[in-house]
C-alpha cells in the first residue's frame, strides 16, 4: 500500500535526525495513516492523558503510551523510536504546554513538518490554580490557541468554578530543580470535575480526526464523565465528616487541586517539581506542622523517596506513611489489576486522605 511507502519515508527521516524531527518530512492524512483495522493509532505522553483517551475512544482507537512503563516523563527524553511511532500516528495525546518539554518539542514539530498528526492538548480551556509558592489570587485559564487543537473553544465548562485555595503552603527553597512547569499548577486532573473538560478536550479531538465514530466517541465521553461525577460524589462523601483539615505530604505538592476541590489545606516539602529536594528549613516547618496539627499520619507520593516521611514519623508523633500520587504512572501491581485512574484515585488517593484526615 502507498501509505507503508510514506510511513517508511516518515521513519526514515525521524532515525536520521535522532535529536528531532528536524528536516522537511512527507505529508501523509489520517486515512493513509490508518491501521489496517481500521482504528486510530494514538499515541499519549502521559498516562493520564492516555487513560482518559482510552475511556473515550473505546474500540474505535488503540492508544500507546509513548513515556516507559514506571516513569513519569518528566526528566525523560524520547529516542527516535519514539518520534518514529508519533510521526506514523493519527493523533498525539499530551497534557499541555510547559508541562513536558519533550513534548511540545514533538507537537511543535509535527505542525511544521507532519501536520497530518493531530495533537490534542487535554489541558485545553481547564481553569488552573497557580503553582504553590507563586502568591497569585487567581485562576488562571488555559487557553494556547496555537498550536493547541481538540477542545471545545468556549469557556463554559458546566462546573462550578472554585476560587484559588490559599491554604496552600510552600516550605521550600530554590527546589525547581530544572522542572519548571510556569506560574500554573498542572496537576489539575486530581479534580475530578476539571478532568471532565479533559474528557471533553479528547472527545472532540477524536472526532475531528474520525468524524464515523462521532457516535461511539460521545457515548463513552458521557459515560466516563458521570464516572467522573461518581468519584467526586464519593471524595465529598466521604471526607465530608473528617476530624482534620491539614494533611502533610513529604514530597512535592502536586495536590493542591485536592485540597481546593475538598476544602483541606496541603502542606508540602517542596513545590511542583516532582525530583525537588527538601530543604532544612523544609523540614523544621513540616516538624511544625505535625504538632501543631497533631497529625497521625505522613503522606508520601508514591513514586518519591519516602526518606523524609520516615524521617519525619521518627522524628515526631505523627506514627505512620501513607501513599498519595499523582497518577504519573502507575505500579506493577496495580497494572495487573488493571487499574485505571478512577481506580488509583480511590484505591490510594481516597483511602490515605480519608485516613489521614481522620474520615475513617
Amino acid at each position: 500500500m502507498q501509505s507503508h511507502t510514506r510511513r517508511a519515508v516518515l521513519a526514515a527521516g525521524i532515525a536520521a535526525a535522532a535529536t528531532g524531527l528536524s528536516g522537511c518530512l512527507a505529508e501523509t492524512s489520517p486515512a493513509d495513516q490508518n491501521q489496517t483495522d481500521g482504528r486510530l493509532d494514538v499515541q499519549s505522553s502521559f498516562f493520564v492523558a492516555g487513560d482518559f483517551t482510552r475511556r473515550v475512544a473505546g474500540d474505535a482507537a488503540t492508544v500507546t503510551d509513548l513515556v516507559p512503563f514506571g516513569q513519569h516523563g518528566h526528566g525523560w527524553e524520547p529516542g527516535p523510536d519514539v518520534q518514529r511511532a508519533v510521526v506514523e500516528s493519527d493523533v498525539v495525546v499530551y497534557v499541555g504546554e510547559e508541562f513536558q518539554p519533550w513534548a511540545d518539542d514533538i507537537v511543535a514539530n509535527l505542525e511544521q513538518d507532519a501536520p497530518a498528526v493531530s495533537a490534542i492538548p487535554i489541558r485545553h480551556g481547564v481553569d488552573l490554580l497557580p503553582a504553590p509558592g507563586t502568591n497569585d489570587g487567581s485562576d488562571a485559564h488555559d487557553d494556547h490557541d496555537g498550536h493547541e487543537t481538540g477542545g471545545n473553544g468556549t469557556d463554559e465548562h458546566g462546573e462550578e468554578h472554585h476560587e484559588t485555595n490559599d491554604h496552600e503552603s510552600e516550605a521550600t527553597e530554590g527546589d525547581e530543580d530544572g522542572h519548571d512547569h510556569g506560574a500554573m499548577d498542572p496537576h489539575f486532573w486530581l479534580d475530578p470535575t476539571r478532568a471532565k473538560q479533559a474528557v471533553e478536550n479528547v472527545r472532540a479531538g477524536l472526532t475531528e480526526v474520525d468524524a464515523e465514530s462521532r457516535d461511539a466517541y460521545e457515548t463513552n465521553a458521557k459515560s466516563f464523565a458521570a464516572d467522573l461525577d461518581a468519584l467526586d460524589t464519593e471524595f465529598e462523601d466521604r471526607l465530608a465528616d473528617r476530624s482534620r483539615d491539614v494533611v502533610l505530604v513529604a514530597g512535592h505538592n502536586a495536590f493542591q487541586y485536592l485540597g481546593n476541590r475538598y476544602d483541606f489545606e496541603v502542606h508540602a516539602l517542596t513545590g511542583v517539581a516532582p525530583d525537588a529536594t527538601p530543604s532544612p528549613k523544609a523540614i523544621r516547618e513540616a516538624q511544625r506542622v505535625v504538632e501543631e496539627h497533631d497529625l497521625d499520619h505522613v503522606l508520601t507520593p508514591v513514586f518519591e523517596s519516602d526518606r523524609a516521611a520516615q524521617q519525619l514519623v521518627a522524628e515526631t508523633d505523627a506514627t505512620t506513611v501513607l501513599p498519595l500520587t499523582p497518577i504519573p504512572t502507575v505500579k506493577p501491581e496495580w497494572a495487573e489489576r488493571g487499574w485505571g485512574y478512577l481506580d488509583v484515585m480511590r484505591e490510594v488517593n481516597l483511602d490515605s486522605l480519608s485516613t489521614a484526615l481522620g474520615a475513617t
